[in-house]
């Protein structure tokens, strides 16, 4: 068969939503669409909703997989800084009734709008810093007085925020609402096949859980079942839903998957930065990649079995790294993997130990065992939710590809070390030693001017943490290509590349001129 067109508008320009979803496309060898640079956001400069929508109107895909952040707003960072009205952004979704008209298959992504227990403001409205923390303070009270209008009232007068701040994230909040339910219809009526509404870093209590049930019981209301999911996460949704329209043009049964964990009991601990138990975010990002999700007690044999290392509570490893996290789950997860391995059966790895970051002692576990390469897909980076997306996705597109006869074992492998070295070597590694060189403060974003020499021992850490992982023989770190995309030590970007070919092909850094260095 020909290879499959995707369009893709993601979420913004970091490489977890624009170049994440590219290394999963290949492992396929499917090609990837995506829109100029100039039309895409660049940290808190928008994109333009025009230029997107004119691209998405004379692409030339078989699907489409969009953000309806960056198409209504011009990006993650825009839709929830910029002034904008429901009317507004649902117009901007016209082109999405024009791919529909001509049978393309779209599929999108909305986000419920977050509220960070943070004073930083570098991805909120200006006034977060200093009144993010009273603002989740407020969110979560109005979640719990939701039911009786008199605490509703008495909420909002006590609380400790200037009346025309608590007024603007009020009505922000209700936008969005708004916004999110206009999707549900957009299902409805046909012009999407598939949506994925993320809830980007949730707690037990807050309006974002609220928001999230509300729409979760729409979406029953209307009958839309499978073609709607409503879970934790965001900067991986564009992925999961990349994974379920590949599976769609490639067609074949729906991958099963068993979801298992050493600790059975683990899965029921809702992990930090979320709202429901892990189980529940497993379950909903594998169907959300078209997956089956066998019971424990189903007789037959998954494709696939996705062990998951259940929630720790020992720290974050982007605000509080942990001194050391336990080896006996670890060992046993390892272990556990290995025999199944061995026993002929297909496995992936979702490591939720700690936010933010992989369990150094799983990643030298299954070292250990010798299996890395063995996987079908490994993550472990920032939040539970971001992680079981990524491991969905790169197994549902992996059966998918085997099945159809194009899988593409180097970009396979290529993903697994990726996931590594990122999750493993940067998050839970080098970040916290760079920080500490740059005098960095790890509760607040910092901000690494281009150019910084800081670049070069980033470089030199990451290629020494590639070195401390066994196997993938041929590919190495590209020097050149490593660099922080938002000029912050929160994320890295760098390129894998075969022996003696660090030429190869990598996106540069997207820049706008004019667009200022620091955008906060």
């Amino acid at each position: 068969m020909s290879s499959p067109r995707i369009a893709l508008v993601p979420l913004d320009e970091r490489p977890a939503c624009a170049e994440l979803p590219r290394l999963v496309a290949a492992v396929a060898g499917v090609r990837l669409l995506t829109p100029p640079a100039d039309a895409m956001p660049v940290l808190r400069e928008p994109g333009s909703p025009g230029a997107l929508a004119d691209w998405l109107s004379a692409v030339e895909a078989d699907a489409a997989v969009v953000s309806l952040e960056t198409l209504g707003h011009g990006g993650l960072i825009a839709s929830r800084t910029r002034p904008a009205t429901v009317a507004s952004v649902t117009a901007a979704w016209a082109p999405l009734h024009g791919l529909a008209a001509r049978g393309v298959a779209v599929h999108a992504v909305t986000l419920i709008t977050r509220t960070p227990d943070s004073a930083d403001a570098m991805e909120e409205p200006a006034y977060w810093d200093p009144h993010g923390p009273a603002l989740h303070r407020l969110s979560a009270d109005l979640h719990r007085a939701a039911d009786d209008p008199a605490a509703v009232a008495g909420t909002l007068r006590a609380a400790e925020l200037p009346a025309d701040v608590r007024a603007d994230f009020l009505t922000r909040r209700v936008r969005n609402h708004a916004v999110n339910l206009a999707a549900l219809e957009l299902v409805a009526d046909g012009t999407l096949r598939t949506l994925v509404v993320g809830a980007d870093d949730t707690a037990e209590h807050g309006l974002a859980t609220a928001e999230l049930r509300w729409l979760d019981t729409w979406s029953a209301w209307l009958g839309l079942g499978e073609r709607v999911s409503v879970r934790p996460g965001a900067d991986e949704a564009c992925t999961v839903l990349l994974a379920r329209t590949l599976l769609e043009l490639l067609g074949g049964p729906a991958p099963t998957v068993r979801i298992e964990a050493v600790d059975p009991a683990g899965l029921r601990r809702t992990a930090a930065y979320e709202n429901v138990p892990v189980a529940t975010t497993a379950t909903r990002q594998l169907r959300a990649c078209g997956a089956v999700v066998l019971p424990d007690s189903d007789p037959d044999d998954p494709d696939v079995v996705l062990l998951v290392h259940t929630p720790d509570a020992a720290g974050d490893w982007a605000v509080a790294p942990p001194a050391a996290t336990d080896p006996a789950p670890a060992r046993a997860l390892a272990a556990r993997a290995a025999a199944l391995l061995a026993a002929g059966q297909a496995v992936a790895v979702a490591d939720c130990a700690q936010p933010n970051g992989a369990d150094p002692q799983l990643v030298r576990a299954l070292a250990e065992a010798g299996i890395l390469e063995r996987l079908t897909a490994y993550a472990g980076w920032n939040t539970a939710g971001n992680t079981l997306g990524t491991v969905a996705a790169h197994t549902v597109t992996a059966v998918a590809a085997r099945r159809a006869g194009r899988f593409d074992e180097r970009a396979h492998r290529r993903l697994l070390l990726h996931r590594l070295v990122e999750d493993r070597g940067w998050m839970s590694g080098e970040r916290a030693r760079v920080r500490a060189l740059l005098g960095s403060d790890p509760t607040r974003h910092d901000h690494v001017p281009a150019g910084h020499p800081v670049l070069a021992e980033i470089a030199a850490g990451l290629a020494r943490r590639r070195a401390e992982l066994p196997g993938f023989d041929g590919l190495v770190i590209d020097p050149a290509s490593v660099r922080l995309p938002w000029s912050r030590t929160f994320e890295v970007d760098f390129a894998l590349t075969d022996s003696g070919s660090a030429s190869a092909a990598h996106p540069a850094p997207v820049t706008r001129p004019g667009a200022p260095e620091d955008a906060r």
